[in-house]
């Protein structure tokens, strides 16, 4: 058996997008044709598949179509007349996913691309506390191709009840991502929300916040009662940030007595660890003061959960007398201030980070890095004036 895929030329909407067709021929018989729900680039389709930078969404869909034709006909080749009867039996056969099943989807290949169990917990908790409620309430089941904007408009009014506004607008995105995904798929004829803008956020530039190293010394001379030990424990593990560049998550997930590597023979002792988005092995070496916050513990430091790590990092902030928001990221961006401010080169630091590109480096510290060629040129030419 085989599966061709076609479009027509004539039959182009004014972006230049043709819907894709499909039909099957066994042995000189060929099947009516029939639409994907795909549409392609009419430049960008050579025969029996789509072509340029965009193209695999479109390609992968066509091959879970080929895949499921193929299965229909090896279930059917010893009883088929006509090839048409694979076609119908396909078309009628095929799922017409519910708005949960095309969610359930998008976080099952989030898992399979590695990401954080953070962002995982995070996908199926909007799921089980939001959108399956709001899906009850609209129609059960609510079928993923009758999904409009104005649903997503009723979403986000049914979240904003006792949800803040940044968290109703990273919601909405991951349902759109579902639906993007069943429309790349083939599994919904169109998706009513692509290029639909829910959100209108004026294009400002986020700026980096980070402690300087004098705000370091103040958190570092802190002292804490003998009823004070969880504080003690949360500024500590704070401070292990801001001198290895290590996430929150990354942390948690650390044994400290397997991952770190230290050599009395060798000048530097190192830590270990694989990246949570890029899934790349780090080797970061360890500066004296996180070895001996390490040491101090016996190199088992319990990790409390993020909202009270966060609200006892306000605690000690409030303490030493800096007047800046203390979260748990906040100690992965100071890690990076400080290697620059030291004097290590950015593209040692891009990789202490973990970042893909030093472009990501300069855009998150920019203002470090302006500074720099500020006072190099300074110098330079002042310098040689007396």
């Amino acid at each position: 058996m085989n599966v061709v895929f076609s479009i027509r030329k004539d039959q182009k909407n004014s972006n230049r997008l043709a819907v894709i067709y499909w039909y099957v021929s066994y042995k000189g018989q060929r099947s009516k044709k029939y639409s994907t729900g795909v549409r392609v680039d009419a430049r960008f389709w050579k025969r029996n598949h789509a072509t340029g930078k965009n193209a695999k969404p479109i390609n992968d869909a066509l091959s879970d179509i080929r895949a499921d034709l193929t299965d229909v006909f090896n279930q059917m080749k010893d009883s088929i007349t006509h090839i048409q009867e694979v076609a119908r039996v396909h078309n009628e056969g095929l799922d017409r996913p519910t708005v949960i099943e095309l969610y359930d989807s998008l976080v099952a290949r989030k898992k399979s691309e590695n990401w954080t169990e953070g962002t995982i917990k995070s996908y199926t908790s909007f799921r089980d506390v939001w959108l399956v409620p709001f899906c009850q309430k609209i129609g059960n089941p609510f079928y993923a191709d009758l999904f409009r904007p104005k649903h997503l408009e009723q979403l986000c009014t049914f979240m904003r009840q006792s949800c803040k506004e940044e968290f109703v607008r990273k919601s909405t995105s991951k349902v759109k991502a579902a639906l993007n995904l069943g429309f790349s798929l083939g599994k919904i004829p169109q998706n009513y929300l692509a290029g639909y803008v829910l959100f209108h956020r004026p294009n400002q530039k986020k700026e980096y916040i980070y402690l300087e190293i004098e705000e370091l010394d103040k958190l570092e001379k802190l002292t804490f009662s003998s009823k004070e030990k969880i504080l003690e424990r949360d500024r500590d593990l704070f401070l292990l940030q801001c001198y290895t560049t290590l996430a929150f998550n990354e942390i948690k997930n650390l044994d400290f007595k397997s991952n770190i590597e230290i050599d009395e023979n060798e000048e530097w002792d190192w830590i270990s660890i694989t990246r949570g988005k890029t899934n790349a092995l780090q080797q970061i070496p360890l500066l004296p003061q996180p070895i001996s916050i390490l040491e101090k513990y016996n190199f088992k430091l319990e990790v409390p959960p993020n909202h009270r790590y966060n609200r006892n990092l306000r605690i000690c902030a409030y303490r030493a007398g800096i007047d800046k928001y203390l979260h748990s990221h906040l100690g992965r961006t100071t890690a990076g201030a400080f290697f620059l401010n030291s004097g290590i080169t950015i593209h040692t630091v891009s990789r202490l980070m973990g970042h893909k590109s030093i472009a990501m480096t300069e855009k998150h510290y920019a203002k470090i890095i302006d500074r720099w060629r500020l006072q190099d040129e300074f110098t330079s030419v002042f310098r040689k004036q007396k």
